[in-house]
């Protein structure tokens, strides 16, 4: 189980997915990924040339963090991905368990 940020490009999510120490919950129990959207959009570029006529808000994106009053991951995303293959995608990317996982739309991730 991991966190972080994501965007759906070409059929497949990318981003960054990484560990997290459970010691680190903000005052409310939340774990948060210290990656932003706009900052790693630069690495994503770098790695994919065809990403570099996009601005970051373009493609379809997300985040997940930790709930530990919950235990569960939450993924914020874009109403866009909200079907079962691309969900997949995005357990498979963070190495998620679906039971253990709760979406959201979010209207920050809009595109």
């Amino acid at each position: 189980m991991k966190i972080g940020i994501f965007w759906y490009w070409n059929n497949q999510v990318i981003g960054i997915a990484h560990s997290f120490n459970i010691t680190k919950a903000d005052s409310i129990g939340l774990i948060d990924s210290p990656y932003t959207h706009i900052e790693y959009w630069i690495t994503l570029q770098e790695k994919y040339s065809e990403l570099q006529n996009y601005e970051y808000e373009q493609i379809p994106r997300g985040r997940v963090i930790f709930d530990t009053n919950k235990e569960k991951s939450i993924i914020y995303l874009d109403k866009t991905l909200l079907y079962k293959s691309k969900i997949n995608k995005v357990y498979d990317f963070f190495n998620l368990n679906p039971e253990q996982s709760v979406l959201k739309k979010d209207s920050h991730y809009q595109i």
